[in-house]
């Protein structure tokens, strides 16, 4: 788990015990990040303890400064979405913190995850920064909502992804674990 990797910053799965601390963040978002939930209808709250996503709140010096998560599953087959949103002082205050937070989780699901991807704004440009960063690559910008967007995928690292018996080319089971068969009562 990836728990206290640094004295002041410590990462934990959402639970319903930490809804307060995820209402607590959402009225210190990002601007940014506060338009695109808006915008794409997301009810932040609901979306932090869905049962399909892996999601986790980091806390520095105690306090809420992200939340973010990964889909269980491949999601309308492009891959699995991956998502963030922080804090408005997050780049004032917690940037370094906040670059070593995502060098030490992205590799990780790189290597967990054939691809990765969500949507952004073209015009939310320190976090298309940090995207490329680690990779990410844009598609051609459409309009959603009066707002032009860009879907952006991060493709795992082949050498490592685990893989499925169904994990062809064209199959929607992702990087799902391999389960038992069940046996017949």
């Amino acid at each position: 788990m990836m728990g206290d990797w640094l004295a002041h910053i410590t990462v934990k799965p959402i639970t319903k015990e930490l809804l307060p601390d995820v209402r607590w963040l959402a009225k210190r978002l990002r601007n940014r990040d506060d338009m695109e939930l808006k915008a794409t209808d997301t009810d932040l709250e609901t979306f932090a303890v869905d049962v399909d996503y892996e999601n986790y709140i980091a806390y520095i010096d105690g306090q809420p400064l992200l939340l973010f998560g990964v889909s269980r599953s491949v999601i309308c087959g492009y891959g699995h979405v991956v998502w963030c949103v922080a804090r408005q002082d997050l780049y004032q205050h917690y940037k370094k913190e906040f670059v070593a937070l995502g060098r030490q989780i992205l590799p990780k699901w790189k290597r967990r995850f054939p691809k990765m991807w969500n949507m952004i704004t073209q015009s939310n440009e320190k976090s298309r920064r940090w995207l490329k960063s680690f990779g990410a690559e844009f598609s051609k910008p459409f309009i959603y909502k009066d707002m032009s967007w860009q879907l952006f995928f991060v493709k795992g690292d082949e050498k490592h992804v685990r893989r499925t018996v169904d994990d062809g080319p064209y199959s929607h089971t992702g990087n799902q674990s391999v389960q038992p068969a069940k046996t017949a009562v």
